[in-house]
């Protein structure tokens, strides 16, 4: 006989899902008469525990560890061994109520809108490095590529932070209450990731005072900011690499980087770019820039954001996004702290260490990649709707709770093809997306022009600039409709959660609270979507 095991069933595993530290679990399987061994094993270290029978079922209790871990279990039956199975062992730590309750919304700061009395005006130059106006903010995105095909000029759109919080109204009517920028801070690039100087906000973009009017608007009209950190790197041209010598202020920083000939460029780079030189996050003098009671991280929440995001979170040691968590927490106790983790964040492995993101001592979130992955392929037919609800239901056993109601939801970003474009210009399809944005525990969150139909492939043209005046209304209105039903019913926000399906083709999203119970289905086939 086999061995049988429904970790999402009560029947056979308590407490459902994750578990907090020194918990006790009680978990079952059904395999007959045989003798059954529960193994528990994490990276470290393994047990086995003889399981006792009652009937068929077999049962073993025990307490889950005292640190934050990954646990596997997995059963015996002296012939067989059962699948691997995950517990999630956390130190709880709620995630801010604020951000939990929000709908986010993300904008590339170069493309989403100048101000009313814009004036025109060329980026200051950098050594080496072309950078370039459009006078026309509607052309189309492109990179102008030398012969290796690298970017050889950077142009830019000239979006602002006043004009941002020009849009304040708008962003409103789409239910929004919290913004994710994109790098604001002074670079070389139009993306703004290869930071120049992180306590000086990009020219183009406007002044410190302009950030600090933005954010004390949007709070005034309940909208909160999150920042984009960029810490596993630098610009190259930058007051801290200072590769051309154009600040003269390199050498206080050297002890950042990483030299040597093993190096291609002769210094260590991200994915081996030479403008973008790594550094050590664990360099003292660097970890106090960042993290220190008068560093980037604490300034700009007095400046008035209310959380970091940060670049790529899989390239920073655990023990720097412990010291970014607890200085954040330190200036501001609401601030929140997402990673972008594409993969499972609760048992995501970088550079040979398993990581402890969900472990309570680090981020409230994720970006929600493997969410997006489910639900776009769901859509694009390439996996049935039972096979999406298994999918939704493994995130659902492996995040603990306040990290899955926490995830940020997104489907668009600036680092993939727009959704429209994916799913073929299909709009009752890409309805069908946010109404799954929408019903599933997390942080909605609309990439900036995707509500108004905006359409592009890979980088440069998932970031074209937002098509004022050329919305598309039906689809834009779907989306502020849909914002105002989520705000109508907490059993969306803060509910619980089952994931399930119809056959083969109809998604089911079960929301309950003491308030309300609401089943959400969408039908991918005939390509609607309605509220038992």
């Amino acid at each position: 006989m086999s061995i049988f095991h429904d970790p999402a069933s009560g029947e056979y595993r308590r407490p459902y899902g994750a578990a907090a530290l020194g918990a006790s679990i009680s978990l079952a399987c059904d395999a007959g008469e045989s003798a059954v061994t529960l193994r528990l094993y994490t990276d470290s270290w393994s047990r086995d525990i003889p399981m006792r029978r009652e009937g068929g079922r077999h049962f073993a209790e025990f307490t889950a560890p005292t640190e934050s871990c990954v646990l596997f279990y997995r059963f015996f039956d002296g012939g067989e061994w059962s699948g691997e199975e995950q517990i999630t062992v956390y130190r709880p730590a709620p995630a801010p109520a604020w951000y939990k309750d929000a709908i986010a919304y993300q904008i590339f700061p170069d493309r989403f809108a100048r101000h009313g009395d814009y004036v025109p005006a060329q980026p200051s130059p950098r050594p080496r490095t072309h950078r370039f106006l459009l006078p026309d903010w509607d052309t189309p995105p492109f990179y102008p590529r030398a012969e290796d095909g690298s970017v050889s000029a950077w142009p830019f759109w000239g979006g602002t932070l006043r004009g941002i919080g020009e849009k304040i109204p708008y962003l409103r009517s789409l239910g929004v209450s919290c913004l994710y920028l994109n790098p604001i801070f002074a670079a070389t690039s139009n993306h703004r990731y290869d930071t120049a100087d992180y306590f000086a906000i990009d020219p183009l973009l406007g002044t410190v005072e302009d950030f600090e009017r933005l954010c004390a608007d949007c709070a005034a009209a309940g909208i909160r900011i999150i920042l984009d950190g960029v810490f596993s790197h630098t610009g190259a041209d930058s007051r801290y690499f200072d590769k051309y010598g154009a600040y003269g202020t390199g050498a206080q920083y050297r002890h950042w980087y990483r030299f040597g000939e093993q190096y291609t460029h002769g210094y260590e780079c991200w994915w081996d770019v030479p403008d973008l030189p790594n550094v050590n996050e664990l360099d003292e003098s660097y970890r106090e820039f960042i993290c220190g009671e008068n560093g980037v991280l604490r300034t700009w929440l007095r400046r008035g954001a209310s959380g970091w995001r940060l670049d790529v979170a899989d390239e920073l040691p655990d023990e720097f996004i412990r010291a970014v968590r607890a200085a954040i927490k330190a200036e501001k106790s609401d601030a929140v702290l997402l990673g972008e983790v594409w993969e499972d964040a609760s048992n995501k492995c970088s550079y040979g260490v398993r990581r402890q993101y969900f472990g309570g001592e680090e981020l409230d979130g994720a970006m929600h990649y493997p969410f997006r992955s489910a639900v776009l392929d769901f859509l694009l037919g390439k996996q049935s709707a039972g096979e999406t609800a298994r999918a939704l239901e493994t995130l659902r056993q492996h995040y603990p709770p306040e990290n899955l109601y926490a995830a940020l939801n997104l489907v668009g970003s600036h680092d993939r093809e727009r959704c429209l474009t994916l799913l073929a210009g299909d709009r009752e399809r890409m309805k069908l997306l946010y109404v799954l944005q929408c019903a599933c525990p997390g942080v909605p969150c609309i990439y900036y022009g995707d509500e108004a139909g905006l359409e592009g492939g890979a980088d440069p043209y998932n970031r074209g600039p937002y098509p004022w005046g050329r919305e598309d209304e039906t689809l834009l209105e779907h989306y502020r409709r849909l914002g105002g039903w989520y705000r109508e019913h907490s059993a969306l926000r803060c509910g619980d959660w089952e994931p399930g399906s119809r056959g083969e083709d109809i998604l089911v999203n079960r929301r309950w609270n003491g308030e309300e119970s609401l089943t959400v289905c969408v039908d991918r086939r005939e390509k609607r979507w309605w509220v038992e």
